[in-house]
């Protein structure tokens, strides 16, 4: 089973051909397993967010789960998510350290073809005149691709920082100019987020602060953004700019994100279904004005979405499912923080880059959040989720952790 995640991983490089959904496999093949084992703590609050986003469905469009578009658009949370349940159903004793710095080279090398071709036809600082012609490499769409490499560089950066290397410094470098090349702000945004919080020392406060500011500027932008003369439930938003850039973020800021906020507003605990941002709802029946029931719906399976994973789900799964979100990443960072220290300290090293990608991708992909849709994306999130599937089955990184927290437990009993 672990050869399916590898194999996964590597075609992540792609969504040409989306074959890198296969890490769900071992959950058809093992689902048996999951009972009478001990998961770590980010495991409720996920487990916990998936059922009440399948509850969701079956309320709202239960006919969804047939349907292909639904996977592939309104419910890529399902193919992004599920490798890290896979990854509780079985066992290998890989080095991940080589495995993924195996990866890390083979994908930006992969890329280099393509992207000497984009600089040879167009040169760097082309997208400055012209930014639809961005490098967009094996991914349909300039964002997806951002989102990847953003990821990617994540990648370098904790195999550099288990083990320095010319070879991955220069590499780091090339994966760096091929995300300025996509032109993908928000990516570069989150890749930027991540320095300081690097230079600060990983401290929980600043991880707080981020994720709280990125929530309430989020909503203070939809807020002051909304007109009160505007039906957003039936609006359509006509684009004026002729700049697509500047077009994106008008459409963004001003129908976009209010639409969001006035969905969350109908029904502000759980939403209105999820699913249901991209269609047309043509009654909403309040009770106590905390919960909404949509009617007259017309279900379109599209890539329409807010732009901006955290109104999404407040629009779509509410305040609890928001909550049950930023609980799973919050207790994730944690888990790979504390992994990594254990494998520095008693571990000799093994798994550290795994860790810390995990960690470090994870502040960089919720920063990324606040531009795009980018939380449930597998161009974006399903490199991390398979590294997370590897070190959940991985032997020496559960011994190595159990081991860590026996050590601590002696000094704590001590003292």
């Amino acid at each position: 089973m672990a050869y399916i995640s590898l194999l996964a991983l590597f075609l992540t490089v792609t969504n040409l051909v989306p074959v890198s959904a296969v890490g769900f496999v071992p959950i058809v093949l093992y689902s048996w397993r999951f009972f009478g084992r001990r998961y770590p703590a980010f495991i409720t609050p996920l487990t916990a967010l998936t059922a009440l986003i399948v509850v969701s469905t079956l309320l709202y469009d239960p006919q969804s789960f047939t349907e292909f578009d639904f996977y592939r658009r309104d419910g890529n949370f399902f193919i992004s998510y599920a490798p890290i349940f896979a990854g509780c159903l079985y066992v290998h004793r890989l080095d991940l350290n080589k495995v993924l710095r195996t990866f890390f080279i083979f994908a930006v090398g992969i890329n280099i073809p393509p992207y000497a071709y984009y600089i040879a036809q167009s040169g760097l600082l082309s997208i400055f005149t012209n930014p639809d012609n961005s490098f967009g490499s094996y991914f349909i769409a300039r964002n997806a691709a951002g989102g990847f490499f953003a990821m990617l560089l994540c990648l370098g950066v904790g195999c550099y920082l288990q083990k320095r290397s010319k070879l991955l410094l220069a590499l780091i470098a090339v994966n760096a100019l091929m995300l300025f090349s996509t032109y993908s702000r928000g990516s570069l945004l989150g890749v930027a987020a991540v320095l300081p919080y690097l230079y600060f020392g990983r401290k929980r406060w600043l991880l707080s602060v981020l994720m709280g500011g990125l929530l309430v500027g989020s909503l203070a932008v939809a807020v002051y953004h909304t007109d009160a003369t505007v039906d957003y439930m039936g609006y359509s938003f006509t684009i004026h700019n002729q700049d697509a850039k500047v077009a994106n973020l008008n459409i963004r800021y001003e129908w976009l994100w209010p639409r969001a906020l006035a969905y969350f507003e109908q029904s502000p605990i759980v939403g209105l279904g999820f699913g249901s941002f991209d269609d047309h709802i043509g009654n909403v029946t309040s009770y106590f004005h905390l919960f909404g029931a949509p009617s007259d719906i017309v279900v379109e399976h599209s890539d329409s979405h807010a732009h901006n994973s955290y109104l999404n789900f407040l629009a779509e799964t509410g305040a609890v499912g928001l909550f049950l979100l930023l609980s799973f990443f919050w207790k994730l960072i944690e888990w790979s923080k504390h992994g990594a220290a254990a494998s520095a300290l008693v571990g000799g090293g093994q798994n550290f880059a795994a860790f810390r990608f995990v960690e470090i991708s994870s502040v960089c992909l919720l920063v990324m959040a606040a531009t795009e849709h980018r939380l449930v994306s597998p161009s974006n999130v399903l490199i991390l989720s398979l590294v997370i599937s590897l070190l959940l089955a991985s032997q020496s990184a559960n011994a190595i952790v159990a081991e860590f927290n026996r050590r601590n437990s002696l000094i704590r009993s001590r003292v």
